[in-house]
């Protein structure tokens, strides 16, 4: 029997996680995109050398080494920004330090010389010590730690092996699809190559609604917001909650002037949130690694989990949902132009050639520095 907990914030989900690789024995295997040499970053590492596992093991995706606090390290603002300098360095010597205390690190999915393979990252972030494993939105890094998300503990060993033998076979740079049934939730992997058949029982979940879909997320895009226009068309009410204060204000414009057009109720975030989730009906749950963008669909490497266990749910919106919406912003308070609106769509839809492009990258795993 899988049990499950909802961790909101990244310092009760660093608690809990913390506390399991302190006390593992077999296995401690980690995984993000974005592991930083800042505070948060260090923690972990050092969290990781610490642990008693006899295997331990650290993946983390080529974006690391090309991207610290959501900056190019290698652009000409980069070069001469010297904190900015200073972290890729630490980073760098954080991961040196795990190797070298036993700890092998390889990095996945070169982004190449000329970039073209930029949107096939692998965007999971999971954590697996002995029978238990964390999958979610929180990366390690201190900008990441302090966007509003959560992550799903799972506890039992059906969920902790599947998850496992998904760590090992990225590591081995060998990534495969695959989902596992466990009662009350299913766990989907997606490999970057094959997400449209991975992403059929969500969109079938969208399509099937009859009276409610909540999505939050930061990045939303097409098609996803296709199918949501679908559902309200149809009478569902969707609800969508995403911050004004987005990172990518690309991204938010288009989507905002998607949600006009197609009647969506929206609750904006006066801050950032790297939140991630659908709850269709009010009683299945999509939880993970993914945005719900094109970008997911087209090449990146996702986890997720669809849960239909109803205490978890009545959490969620307890804990997430409620208290979004208690801080969005006054209705009306941000507008964006339809000029812009429909520019920040094509400029995504441009964006979304190169993402298909992506999809057939090498999917690698080499060590660190890879």
């Amino acid at each position: 029997m899988t049990q499950y907990e909802l961790l909101v914030g990244s310092a009760d989900f660093w608690r809990r996680a913390a506390a399991d690789c302190a006390t593992a024995q077999r296995r401690l295997y980690v995984q993000a995109m974005s592991f930083e040499g800042d505070a948060a970053g260090l923690a972990a590492a050092a969290a990781i050398a610490a642990s008693p596992a006899a295997d331990r093991r650290v993946l983390v995706d080529d974006y690391t080494r090309l991207v610290i606090n959501d900056r190019l390290v290698r652009s000409p603002a980069g070069l001469l920004d010297g904190g900015l300098q200073r972290e890729a360095a630490s980073t760098a010597r954080m991961f040196d330090a795990l190797v070298a205390g036993g700890t092998p690190v390889r990095v996945t999915n070169r982004v190449g010389r000329w970039g073209g393979g930029y949107a096939a990252r692998n965007h999971k972030k999971l954590i697996v010590a002995d029978d238990v494993a964390y999958i979610g939105g929180i990366n390690f890094c201190d900008h990441n730690f302090a966007w509003h998300d959560f992550m799903l503990r799972l506890e039992g060993g059906a969920a902790a092996d599947f998850l496992a033998a998904d760590f090992e076979a990225t590591f081995a740079g060998r990534p495969r699809p695959g989902a596992i049934e466990l009662g009350e939730a299913r766990l989907i992997s997606l490999d970057g190559r094959s997400n449209a058949e991975g992403f059929a029982g969500i969109l079938d979940l969208i399509e099937a609604a009859t009276r409610t879909i909540t999505v939050i997320s930061p990045y939303l895009t097409f098609p996803f917001t296709d199918a949501l226009a679908r559902a309200a068309r149809r009478g569902v009410k969707v609800l969508l909650i995403t911050p004004w204060a987005n990172n990518k204000p690309v991204v938010r414009d288009a989507l905002l002037g998607e949600a006009s057009r197609a009647g969506f109720e929206v609750s904006l975030s006066p801050t950032m949130i790297h939140l991630k989730a659908l709850l269709i009906d009010g009683t299945s749950l999509v939880v993970g690694s993914s945005n719900f963008d094109f970008v997911s669909l087209a090449a990146e490497e996702e986890l997720m989990a669809v849960v239909t266990q109803p205490a978890l749910i009545e959490d969620f919106q307890r804990r997430v949902t409620a208290p979004a919406l208690a801080r969005a912003l006054p209705p009306g308070t941000h507008r964006v132009s339809p000029l812009i609106a429909k520019a920040s769509r094509w400029a995504l839809k441009l964006a979304e050639q190169a993402a298909l492009a992506a999809r057939q990258a090498p999917r690698t795993a080499r060590g660190w520095p890879g």
